[in-house]
């Protein structure tokens, strides 16, 4: 498996590092800042309705979160795209 190259421009910035901070602290709200807000909300709301059950996969959702800053340099990412080009970006 190969590692992929970052180049600078693919560096994350810091709304990115705060949004990947916000994943972990609170699930959702760093998709909301990674301009996906629906799927931020769903998270959310998930999180929040399971009486925090859905910390458990908070996580994932912060690779999630991840995956959408480092693709979002490239292209635009769909509001409900999850793991945009995980292959490259994340390894798996």
């Amino acid at each position: 498996m190969q590692c992929a190259q970052m180049s600078p421009s693919d560096a994350l910035d810091t709304t990115d590092i705060v949004a990947l901070v916000l994943s972990v602290i609170l699930p959702g709200t760093g998709h909301m800042l990674l301009g996906q807000p629906l799927k931020g909300l769903v998270i959310l709301a998930a999180v929040l309705g399971s009486c925090g059950v859905g910390y458990v996969v908070s996580v994932i959702i912060a690779i999630d979160a991840y995956a959408v800053a480092r693709v979002r340099k490239e292209r635009e990412v769909g509001p409900w795209e999850v793991f945009p080009e995980h292959r490259r970006v994340v390894g798996f």
